[in-house]
């Protein structure tokens, strides 16, 4: 007598544990993968996508865990991640004209030098969310730190906010309107995704739950009535009243 293995498709199997999913399944917003009720109830989740952790994951210095997704094109080196960072800044200036007339520095830092240095502004509130980069100026030093370990294009889209922050504090420095300053930066990134290619990461900004998607269709809404140039120009005039 003879047996014959039967290929169940990935598909039908939960991401995280590989049992058949029989009885429904959930997706984590942005990923392909499905997901049964149990590993999403009970697993550990990824620091990055919030995915459940299969069996293969990744723990970094800092105690943060990726899974294999996140993991399979996550920054490490920073010789890689300065390149990429240029490539970042040069698009940006290429796609939208952004240049800066004083110059950013670049840093790759851990979890805990990251929010060391975001303490610096502001004291940490219960439930904020841990920063992915972040842009400081301090006198004539002027840093974008950025937290290592980030996918390749999750680096690039929060490069290119940051980097936004960083031409606001030449051109409109006088800004204080939270939300004007958050929903611009998020227009850059948005745009610079575009910039990529990357139309579905778009998409994706434009369909999540993050608080700032209001802030960027706001922009989008304003780019719509006076271009990409009359954002940067509304941008400046907004800084200076």
């Amino acid at each position: 007598m003879t047996t014959h293995s039967i290929n169940i498709p990935d598909a039908l199997r939960c991401a995280a544990c590989g049992a058949l999913l029989i009885d429904g399944y959930y997706f984590i917003h942005g990923r392909r993968e499905r997901y049964c009720a149990r590993c999403i109830r009970e697993r550990d989740r990824c620091d990055v996508c919030s995915a459940p952790l299969g069996d293969r994951y990744w723990t970094l210095h800092d105690g943060r865990r990726l899974c294999e997704t996140c993991h399979a094109t996550a920054i490490y080196d920073p010789s890689v991640a300065q390149q990429l960072f240029n490539e970042t800044v040069a698009a940006i200036v290429a796609q939208l004209g952004m240049a800066l007339r004083v110059g950013v520095d670049f840093r790759l830092v851990d979890a805990p030098t990251l929010a060391a240095v975001r303490a610096q502004d502001k004291p940490p509130q219960p439930g904020e969310a841990p920063a992915l980069g972040l842009y400081q100026r301090h006198g004539r030093l002027r840093v974008i730190y950025m937290l290592y370990g980030l996918p390749k294009l999750l680096f690039r889209t929060v490069v290119a906010h940051e980097y936004a922050h960083a031409w606001q504090g030449e051109n409109c420095p006088l800004l204080n309107d939270h939300d004007l300053i958050e929903g611009f930066a998020e227009w850059v990134a948005y745009h610079h995704l575009g910039y990529l290619g990357s139309h579905k990461a778009a998409a994706a900004m434009r369909e999540s739950n993050h608080p700032y998607r209001p802030l960027l269709e706001r922009m989008l809404a304003l780019e719509a009535q006076i271009g990409p140039a009359g954002v940067l120009e509304y941008m400046r005039r907004a800084g200076v009243r």
